[in-house]
């Protein structure tokens, strides 16, 4: 075996040993973005593999599929990151609930905005933009 075939060799091997590791880090979790981040490393390990072969081979007819892969994790962390955040946003009147995550809870938004207005004193403004200054009523 030539000193190539065995560089190959032991880059396949490194590949498939990263590939195994998300693979277990994805079955075993425990949170979603641990299982996003593994998902994340197997496309990208996924996505090297593809671009050695590419490499190797000196083909070219692959990289559609290379650029349809990054897209699809790009979109799917994204997805992701939005999804998560919903989840983790904080209420900031400790109501427990999220003011923007159903229409029958829009009301009740703004009516509170607006006693929040109501409660503002000429010297809690900014006179050149009637903007609030931040300084606490």
């Amino acid at each position: 075996m030539t000193l190539h075939g065995v560089l190959l060799a032991l880059v396949f091997a490194l590949f498939a040993a990263g590939g195994a590791l998300a693979v277990f880090r994805a079955v075993r979790g425990p949170t979603i973005l641990d299982r996003m981040i593994a998902s994340d490393v197997l496309l990208t390990t996924t996505m090297l593999v593809l671009g050695a072969v590419m490499a190797v081979e000196g083909r070219d007819d692959l990289l559609p599929v290379l650029l349809v892969l990054a897209a699809g994790a790009a979109f799917a962390t994204v997805a992701v990151a939005r999804s998560v955040s919903k989840h983790d946003r904080q209420d900031p009147e400790g109501a427990g609930r999220d003011p923007l995550a159903t229409v029958d809870d829009a009301q009740d938004a703004l009516r509170s905005t607006r006693d929040q207005v109501d409660r503002l004193t000429p010297e809690d403004l900014d006179r050149d933009d009637l903007r609030p200054t931040g300084r606490d009523a």
